[in-house]
């Protein structure tokens, strides 16, 4: 190989490579999840996610304006959860901690009631 090809070969690769690291970065896209929670005018009943996934991984019940101040909600939720809770306005409350893949109802409605708040997490 003469020496004119080996400089037009290595001018080649070098030319190749600095195209391919100044390439500019693909930006990874922002996670699309669903919203993270449902309310009615008694109570809200949310999700928190997993840092970088769609994954749920608390519940939570806060009470609005509840009959004579707190009132008794059932949860249910994805596996079978069951969880009774006595929801307060303006409190807070965890009903389940851990992790779930996201597209399960996570519900709620007072006890001896049929109306359910359901959030498709």
């Amino acid at each position: 190989m003469s020496l004119l090809r080996r400089a037009l070969a290595v001018s080649a690769a070098i030319a190749a490579t600095a195209a391919f690291t100044l390439a500019p970065a693909q930006a990874t896209p922002p996670l699309k999840c669903r919203v993270n929670t449902a309310a009615n005018a008694y109570f809200t009943i949310t999700v928190e996610r997993g840092l970088m996934s769609c994954n749920v991984t608390e519940v939570g019940i806060i009470g609005h304006t509840l009959p004579d101040g707190a009132a008794d909600l059932s949860v249910w939720g994805p596996d079978n959860f069951r969880h009774l809770t006595h929801a307060e306005s303006g409190v807070y409350k965890t009903v389940w901690r851990g992790d779930h893949a996201p597209g399960s109802d996570w519900c709620a409605s007072f006890v001896g009631y049929a109306a359910a708040l359901c959030l498709l997490a």
